[in-house]
């Protein structure tokens, strides 16, 4: 016969496994994630720093400008929305990875309690 306390160490070796698992993907979005983030950064500032500029410009060179403020607004734009797509998705693999996590702590706990309660002198 098998204890209790083995039981539920064999359960919290999955749940670990299953946690591992999911924190590894949380990661891998998550950093998928910051790079979007990233990205629309950059293109807010290159957008930011088209519109400071008060050198005064020819006409070619504000067509240029004015060119490239707009890739960088278009951009900036796609940027923002694939973030905000992505963000749910992101928020759902927090707490996939958040859930798996706790539930493995929980049975380490209830493995070393039960484990501490069947060496507890029976009286």
């Amino acid at each position: 016969m098998t204890r209790e306390s083995d039981k539920l160490a064999q359960l919290e070796r999955i749940a670990r496994i299953k946690a591992e698992r999911e924190l590894k993907r949380f990661a891998a979005f998550s950093l998928h994630m910051k790079q979007t983030q990233s990205h629309a950064d950059a293109m807010r500032t290159a957008l930011d720093q088209s519109y400071r500029s008060g050198a005064p410009l020819s006409v070619a060179e504000a067509r240029i400008a004015n060119a490239q403020a707009g890739r960088s607004a278009r951009e900036l734009r796609q940027a923002e929305a694939e973030v905000a797509r992505m963000q749910p998705r992101f928020e759902a693999a927090r707490r996939d990875a958040a859930r798996e996590f706790g539930r493995a702590e929980v049975l380490l706990n209830l493995s070393e309690q039960r484990r501490a309660d069947e060496k507890a002198p029976k009286y």
